[in-house]
């Protein structure tokens, strides 16, 4: 009988000259989930506190993260105060790890971005 292992996630966000951002799942694109939340936006964005772009990029990263759109429903808002408005605008990086680490109560969380580690 086999045993499972569970895969690491790395989350990348960048920015491009125009403004347009891109979020990859261990190279993949991550899926906006448009269909997760009434308000959903179809586009991530970050660096900020906001109902649109922040709030679905921290959707989609917890129902990535987690396989449980509930779940994920449960910690988005926090998860964007303590995490997404944190990240730098020009670009991060972040391992399931630290996800998880952010989503424990009194948590934090590093975030490489290309220039410096922030500890938020």
């Amino acid at each position: 009988m086999g045993t499972l292992k569970k895969t690491t996630h790395l989350y990348s966000g960048t920015r491009r000259d125009d403004g347009t951002t891109l979020v990859s799942v261990n190279g993949r694109l991550l899926d906006s989930r448009p269909d997760f939340r009434n308000q959903g936006a179809t586009t991530f964005d970050w660096g900020y506190d906001g109902r649109g772009g922040p709030a679905q990029l921290a959707l989609a990263m917890l129902a990535d993260h987690f396989a449980d759109d509930e779940r994920a429903r449960r910690h988005f808002e926090k998860f964007m105060r303590k995490v997404v408005r944190h990240l730098p605008k020009e670009g991060w990086t972040v391992t399931a790890a630290q996800i998880d680490a952010a989503c424990l109560e009194g948590g934090t969380l590093s975030v490489l971005s290309e220039s410096n580690l922030l500890v938020l």
